[in-house]
């Protein structure tokens, strides 16, 4: 080995340098070949064929208007007495007798309680005899003046005096007759704040009276109602008396002009007999008020509808198809909507299944409604 030449050395590395880059050369080429090849040769489909959509089962009912729908709604109120009024002395006396008792029915003009008149009634005796001494003495000027044996002046003095007289007979019978205080109203006496032998004075409370066989209900209304009511129209109240429910008809007698600055409510008062005293003070009650009876009115189940980004929607059934309508809603009763727009009476609505639907899919009714 050592005796070959330099030269010799030189070109053995040089063939087999060759031969290595030209199968390395050889290996590109067939790889390049085969690629083109492959990107030369038909695509083959490997997008599979479209199936199409299984029917989806749903209910439907015929959509239909009613004739009248009384749009109603339910508030708590409070049973108010419709009077409570306060009875006060109107003399200075002492109470010499008192015939009532307290809770017991009490008739307009029935005596309450009757102060002394020792001091009244001897005020009251010289008065009336005064009116009888002034009568007497005006009809003998009278007859004097008509004989010309007076002059007319005596008949105007007489008559002056008797005037005088009938005027203070009418004061001392006036505070006689206060010396009986009466109820100045039907009710029940709720409260008696004197005992006998007392001394009141001109103003002093006696009693109180509670006015029970009309009530108030007092409800507060909310400001997106209230403008639908008025005084004189008539609702109702639902009470509970010994575990039964009873329903009461009632008239609308006052509604504040003024609604509440914090509950943005108004105060409306309904007044009611309460004969049977089913009725008490205080007691909570149930209001059935009557915003409007609304005509020829659409109303579907509440969960007939779906809420979308901006708007609502159902579906109907067209033919056997989906179908969405937008629409517009009203008021809610109970488990039902009222739909002012988007639904005519006739429409197939669907009521199950709807969620599983689309536009224009085709569903298989399976139970439908009128």
């Amino acid at each position: 080995m050592s005796g070959q030449s330099p030269k010799t050395r030189t070109a053995r590395t040089s063939n087999r340098w060759l031969r290595r880059n030209a199968i390395k050369a050889v290996i590109i080429l067939v790889a390049i070949a085969a690629l083109v090849a492959i990107t030369k040769m038909p695509a083959r489909n490997r997008v599979a064929p479209p199936t199409k959509a299984a029917p989806v089962n749903v209910t439907v009912i015929t959509v239909a208007a009613e004739p009248e729908f009384v749009d109603t709604f339910e508030l708590p109120a409070v049973v108010e007495p419709n009077r409570v009024v306060t009875v006060s002395a109107e003399i200075d006396g002492r109470i010499e007798k008192i015939p009532c008792k307290e809770g017991c029915p009490i008739r307009a003009g029935q005596l309450l309680t009757e102060l002394n008149t020792d001091l009244i009634r001897p005020a009251f005796e010289i008065a009336e005899a005064q009116v009888k001494r002034d009568r007497i003495e005006f009809e003998r000027m009278k007859n004097l003046v008509e004989d010309d044996a007076t002059p007319r002046r005596d008949l105007d003095d007489a008559t002056t005096r008797l005037a005088i007289s009938q005027a203070q007979l009418e004061e001392v019978g006036a505070r006689l007759e206060r010396t009986r205080i009466l109820a100045p109203i039907d009710g029940v006496l709720n409260e008696l704040l004197i005992e006998k032998g007392e001394y009141v004075q001109a103003g002093m409370p006696v009693g109180v009276i509670v006015e029970t066989d009309m009530v108030k209900v007092v409800v507060e209304v909310p400001e997106r109602d209230i403008a639908f009511f008025a005084v004189g129209q008539k609702a109702g109240v639902s009470v509970n008396v010994k575990d039964r429910d009873r329903s009461l008809a009632g008239t609308i007698t006052f509604i504040s002009g003024l609604a509440d600055e914090q509950t943005r409510c108004t105060r409306m008062e309904l007044t009611f007999e309460n004969k049977e005293r089913l009725l008490r003070s205080g007691q909570i009650v149930s209001v059935n008020l009557t915003r409007r009876v609304l005509k020829d009115a659409v109303l579907i189940p509440l969960l007939a509808v779906i809420p979308m980004e901006n708007s609502k929607a159902v579906y109907v059934v067209n033919s056997t198809k989906a179908d969405r309508r937008d629409v517009e809603l009203g008021i809610i009763k109970g488990n039902r909507i009222q739909v002012t727009q988007g639904l005519e009476p006739g429409d197939r609505l669907i009521v199950s299944g709807h969620r599983f639907v689309a536009p224009g899919q085709k569903v298989n009714v399976v139970s439908e409604s009128k």
